[in-house]
């Protein structure tokens, strides 16, 4: 089974170099382009004390790009005290201007509760009035709330239709997300062959998402010949940047020996990364490794933890693991183990 899609906080973070290229040609000339472009300066020295009095002072003289970074500042605490009503009052003012970075940062903060209290409707209203301007971060946002019916119905045709206008941009994420609705035939026809070229596109922008997608498709020879062996590289150019759900699945095709030699000190390894940014599949794999000694010592209370921590985040395989054990002596490991990351 494939994992829960989405790219939603890898699109919604301040990038005041976006910002700054966004709204250039509307301010280039103006009073305020100087102190703009020598706040951008300042905050890329990391200069960061200078940098907040540079946007404070285009902020007050009502530059939207300065009013964005202000924002920005306060939320990091960078220069300043971090102070999320600050940041929430700026953004407000730069969305005043239809400033579509505060607009969809304000729809970030109203899905996360940070700052605010979680809004769903809220956010979706942000995005949507962002995504109207044509941002593609926004787009792929108002997409994904399609796509799960977050503040709005769920409606696959609105979802596909805003992941396609922002993969017209070249946003990988969107490219990504249009992928997914390919395979899985949400909105459009299923086509393996069009998943496939999406996915390609973003992964090659560097999207993990992305890349991890191309390795099910070649694990599972989805629109394409099985390859165990591509599928390796793809998840672990993913996994090669941290990406959770591929360190699981580099870890899978270690013990199981697909596209590598079985190796349970590998499988091991990256269980133990993956667990360590809270994949609950890889903690209950641990919970496996623990129990069945593979590539450790043998350590039920160990194997214990692990299940119990990946029930804490919902793991029905886990629990049923928990089950097992109370029921019965641990006996032979199957030969191969399988995840619920497929």
């Amino acid at each position: 089974m494939q994992r829960t899609h989405t790219c939603l906080f890898l699109i919604l973070s301040f990038c005041f170099a976006t910002a700054f290229a966004h709204a250039q040609a509307a301010t280039a000339g103006g009073s305020t382009a100087d102190i703009e472009s020598q706040a951008k300066s300042l905050y890329q020295q990391q200069k960061y004390s200078e940098a907040f009095a540079a946007y404070q002072q285009g902020a007050e003289q009502g530059s939207a790009v300065c009013q964005y970074g202000l924002a920005g500042m306060f939320e990091s605490g960078l220069g300043t005290t971090k102070d999320n009503e600050q940041a929430l009052k700026w953004l407000n003012e730069a969305a005043r201007q239809d400033f579509p970075n505060a607009e969809n940062h304000l729809g970030n903060m109203y899905f996360s509760g940070n700052g605010t209290g979680r809004n769903y409707d809220k956010a979706f209203s942000w995005f949507a009035k962002a995504a109207r301007q044509g941002y593609a971060p926004a787009e792929t946002n108002l997409a994904i709330f399609y796509r799960n019916g977050w503040g709005t119905r769920q409606d696959y045709a609105q979802a596909f239709e805003w992941y396609s206008k922002a993969a017209a941009q070249g946003f990988a994420a969107a490219e990504d997300g249009l992928g997914f609705m390919y395979q899985k035939g949400f909105g459009t026809a299923q086509d393996y062959a069009q998943a496939l070229a999406w996915y390609s596109k973003a992964a090659a922008q560097g999207n993990p998402d992305a890349q991890r997608n191309l390795g099910l498709m070649y694990q599972n020879g989805w629109g394409v010949t099985q390859d165990y062996t591509q599928a390796l590289v793809w998840f672990s150019r993913a996994a090669q940047q941290g990406f959770a759900a591929a360190e699981d699945d580099m870890g899978l095709m270690y013990f199981n020996g697909k596209g590598t030699e079985e190796n349970y000190a590998q499988a091991l390894a990256w269980f133990k990364k993956a667990a360590a940014h809270g994949d609950v599949a890889a903690e209950t794999n641990l919970g496996y490794m623990y129990m069945y000694g593979r590539g450790v010592a043998l350590d039920y209370t160990k194997a214990r933890e692990w299940f119990n921590k990946a029930v804490s985040l919902g793991s029905d395989e886990a629990k049923a693991w928990l089950s097992w054990m109370d029921r019965q002596t641990v006996a032979a490991a199957p030969a191969n183990r399988s995840s619920s990351a497929f």
